[in-house]
Parts: structure tokens; sequence; C-alpha cells
């Protein structure tokens, strides 16, 4: 009785993913790690500045900032950035160093445009019975709507 509680008490800590707390003399205020089955492990740390660095076992690193005005950079270790700002007109506009751009605005019916640098233009929008529809500008549109047993239904519309 006592090799199989140990061995289901040991395999519990095995299987379950885990968040540890680690602590340093260091200059960084937060420390933690995640990892989880057969998977690689995740390190989250905040500097004295209040930037997130994200680490992992391969040596890759996103860290993620915010200036005075409220902008969002996120930078890799590969010199890729993107930067998500929010303009006078309350749009969200999403930017990467490769000349991508998106922006996301209502209109005054309470719709959600999102269009990118490209002249692609996607409307979120909902009907009058609750449902969302989603149409894009080369002509798709797809319904969502949940049936009579609460499940999610995706339609081409």
């Amino acid at each position: 009785m006592k090799k199989i509680l140990f061995i289901l008490f040991a395999t519990q800590f095995i299987l379950a993913p885990y968040i540890i707390k680690s602590y340093g003399a260091n200059l960084i205020e937060d420390n933690y790690e995640y990892s989880g089955v057969n998977q690689e492990r995740k390190t989250v740390e905040k500097d004295i500045f209040g930037n997130i660095i994200i680490r992992d076992d391969k040596g890759n690193r996103k860290t993620i900032e915010k200036d005075i005005f409220g902008n969002i950079t996120i930078r890799d270790d590969k010199g890729n950035r993107k930067t998500i700002e929010e303009d006078i007109f309350g749009n969200t506009i999403i930017r990467d160093d490769k000349g991508n751009r998106k922006t996301i605005k209502k209109d005054i019916f309470g719709n959600t445009i999102i269009e990118d640098g490209k002249g692609n233009r996607t409307t979120i929008k909902k009907d009058i019975f609750g449902n969302e529809i989603i149409e894009s500008s080369d002509g798709h549109r797809k319904i969502i709507k949940k049936d009579i047993f609460g499940n999610t239904v995706i339609e081409d519309y």
C-alpha cells in the first residue's frame, strides 16, 4: 500500500505542469518558470524598468516594453519588432518593422473594422438575433451563432 501511494504521489509532480517562483540577488523583481509535460521550459521575468522578458530553453528571448505614451513594443532576439499603439481617435494600430500595419477601429454602429496596409478590410458586426457576422473585403462572409443546445456554430453566410 505504501508503494502505491508513493508512486501516485511521485507521478503527480512528474506529470503535472508546474510554476516555480525563483528568488535571486540580481536586479530582477519577479522571476517565474513555466514548464509542462514533455515541453520546453519558459522563464518570465520583470526587470527594474517594468519590462517583461520571456526566455525559453533554446535561448529565444522576447521583451515586452511599455513607453510613457502607453505604446507597447514587443522585441525578440532576432531583431523583429511589433508596436501596438492607440491614436487620438481610439483606433488601435499594430505595426512591425517589415512595414506591415493593421488598424482596428469601431464605427458609429459599434462594428469592429480591421484594415491592413494592403487594403484588406474585415468587418465584425452583430445582427438583430445576436449572431456575429464576419465580412471580408473579398466577399467572404461567416456567421457565428449558437444552436438550441448552446453549441457555437460557424457557417458560411
